[in-house]
């Protein structure tokens, strides 16, 4: 089965997968390189290198929908199946995303409680981390149900 026969939500699914995949690992050696969050507020080629990740993802992701949008004259590459996996995997997403938040804010409070502060890199970790897990979280999501309810390809 090609590219050309997939339902459009799932090719802009496996490709917002790919794409923000790419942009996490991206962010993700960026963040833990050279010090970690003690010395992210002071590295601005840090900052700048996750930027460019978080700029990866997005612009990767425009033009991914760019790529698959549907043509003047084509047939509907959606139905109202792939309305309703878009709608549930919206919900999911953001119920994983509010727990990730949530988990990991506790998490980096009780970790450094007795300091009585928490490194100001963790804000960043979490700033950008949520924006990439919602992404990536949605892509596998669709995919997820879109596989169960029987999707067209």
């Amino acid at each position: 089965m090609g590219v050309r026969e997939m339902s459009q939500t799932r090719q802009r699914a496996w490709l917002a997968f790919a794409i923000w995949t790419v942009a996490g690992t991206g962010f993700a050696v960026t963040f833990f390189a050279r010090g970690g969050p003690g010395s992210l507020p002071e590295d601005s080629m840090r900052h700048l290198a996750g930027a460019g990740a978080l700029a990866f993802g997005f612009l990767g992701y425009w033009l991914a929908l760019w790529l698959t949008r549907r043509r003047k004259g084509a047939l509907p590459r959606t139905d109202e199946r792939d309305s309703e996996v878009m709608a549930r995997a919206n919900q999911t997403t953001l119920v994983v995303v509010l727990l990730g938040i949530f988990v990991l804010a506790i998490g980096l409070w009780l970790a450094h409680e007795a300091d009585g502060q928490v490194p100001v890199g963790w804000m960043w970790f979490l700033a950008y981390g949520s924006v990439i897990l919602a992404s990536v979280t949605s892509a596998v999501t669709i995919l997820i149900l879109d596989a169960r309810t029987g999707g067209r390809g």
